[in-house]
């Protein structure tokens, strides 16, 4: 298991910093708590804070839900006994907050280019939640004490894992536009691989030989 850990943790186009952290994240998304744990250690041993482990957690809400906080809640509980820092951290950032549909619509437009067909069916059909949804998707992947690329590429992991097309095209997307390399991404897929398995290497489309 050393040399495999070494090998999966080697410094790249991510740190080993970054990718621990991502760990931690990609298996409290999966609710794979006894992996999740293990890279806890790893986490805060290459010098994470509890705040960043609890930031990135939240940010996989938006694409995997509530379990991943129940499950996440495990991770920073074992940080905060690893560090002995139970005081979180106070990020000053900005909080965005829409009021109406149309400025979510606005959002998703400079998001998008275009209205993607899953927002407007939340228009049409579910505008309440379109407004919860998108108040929580732009507080949770702001920049903060975790960037908002590192939380994409987060997002990415999880839905390569899964072999999610559209979930892997919004975020692989959005993780270029904020400056990831093809070296961050195929390392972002080692890491799924570690996770899943080789099926990881060709959920993502373009990867297929």
């Amino acid at each position: 298991m050393s040399s495999m850990y070494q090998a999966l943790l080697i410094e790249g186009a991510l740190t080993r910093k970054e990718k621990t952290l991502l760990l931690v994240g990609l298996f409290a998304a999966r609710r794979e708590e006894k992996q999740m744990l293990y890279f806890v250690k790893q986490a805060v041993e290459e010098g994470n804070a509890v705040t960043e482990m609890a930031e990135l957690i939240a940010s996989a809400i938006i694409s995997r839900g509530i379990p991943t906080w129940l499950s996440g809640i495990e991770a920073i509980t074992y940080a905060i006994q690893l560090s002995g820092d139970a005081q979180a951290t106070k990020i000053g950032k900005e909080v965005v907050a829409f009021s109406s549909q149309q400025e979510c619509i606005d959002y998703y437009q400079r998001e998008f280019d275009v209205l993607p067909t899953w927002i407007q069916y939340l228009v049409d059909y579910a505008p309440d939640t379109l407004l919860t949804y998108s108040n929580l998707r732009t507080t949770s992947l702001q920049d903060g004490a975790v960037s908002r690329l590192l939380k994409e590429l987060l997002l990415y992991a999880i839905n390569v894992c899964d072999g999610y097309k559209k979930g892997i095209l919004i975020h692989k997307t959005n993780a270029i536009s904020l400056g990831a390399s093809v070296n961050i991404l195929d390392e972002v897929k080692v890491i799924c691989i570690y996770a899943v398995g080789i099926k990881a290497l060709w959920n993502d489309e373009e990867s297929k030989a």
